[in-house]
């Protein structure tokens, strides 16, 4: 333990150093801690090691366009209860670089994405609920014009402080419409996406192939006080996996998802409604 708390000391006396300088430094410390206790309405009893937290330090640092982070992560004595059960001891836990312009956004380490509304693809972290799916590998957006936003991703998906055994690669198409016509109070963009997960099965012969590929196309507009969006995707044949977490080889089928999102806002009144509709569509690492 007190080879990472040296560690973190050192970034923090690094830290203050650069921060007089004209570099930009950022970061956090944030602890969430519990102590459970015995609850014999419910007939919960208290876990051997009742006192349990999480806690996560970061740190950025950005010169120019160029910008690295790292962030460490301590699940002391425990994690708290119903985390994945690999968020265990202190440990570095993401990492990357970046470089950034108008024209390019280049990513090497772990990073977070999402293409669309997030149905097919989507990255993130979400501290209170043990989320953290970031990638490890490369990410790239290009945005030659205003208007058109590139995106690219290789990676292999974070699980505790341990990687999975799959890759996940894909692409991201978004064309601004309305910028190209310069329209100034309204908007319309249409977008493509292609995902795909390539994995060992783990049967000997396997109903469906081990790379899984995912597509979609959407649009979004705004009129005036109206907006909304349209988004449909598809999944090629997979093994649907049951509650238990046991892939099946014998009950394979594609998928689908379809996202429709229709709404009206206007000073003191607003209305907006979500429609979705999802068959066999979650792709597991």
């Amino acid at each position: 333990m007190s080879k990472y708390f040296n560690f973190f000391a050192a970034l923090c006396t690094v830290a203050a150093a650069v921060g007089q300088s004209n570099h930009k430094i950022s970061g956090g410390f944030e602890s969430n801690a519990q102590f459970y206790i015995n609850d014999k309405q419910l007939n919960v009893t208290q876990p051997e090691n009742p006192l349990r937290s999480n806690n996560y330090f970061l740190l950025n640092y950005q010169y120019k366009n160029f910008t690295a982070g790292i962030q460490a992560e301590g699940y002391e004595s425990e994690a708290l209860l119903n985390f994945n059960p690999k968020y265990n001891q202190t440990n570095v836990a993401t990492y990357f670089v970046q470089y950034k312009n108008k024209f390019v956004d280049a990513t090497l380490g772990y990073f977070y994405e999402q293409f669309g509304s997030g149905l097919l693809y989507r990255s993130w972290e979400d501290r209170a609920l043990g989320i953290n799916n970031a990638l490890m590998g490369g990410r790239v957006v290009v945005r030659p014009v205003n208007s058109i936003a590139i995106k690219g991703i290789y990676g292999r998906q974070r699980t505790g402080f341990e990687l999975s055994e799959g890759t996940v690669f894909g692409g991201d198409l978004e064309w601004a419409v309305d910028d190209l016509l310069k329209w100034e109070s309204s908007g319309l963009s249409f977008g493509v996406t292609y995902i795909g997960r390539d994995e060992l099965t783990g049967f000997e012969n396997p109903n469906f192939n081990r790379t899984t590929n995912g597509y979609g196309v959407r649009s979004n507009f705004n009129f005036g006080k109206f907006y909304g969006g349209l988004e449909y995707n598809y999944k090629s044949p997979d093994g649907v996996v049951e509650a238990s977490g046991q892939v099946q080889n014998l009950f394979v089928k594609q998928g689908t998802a379809a996202l429709l999102n229709l709404g009206y806002a206007s000073k003191g009144f607003g209305i907006d409604g979500t429609f979705r509709r999802l068959e066999n569509f979650s792709f597991f690492i």
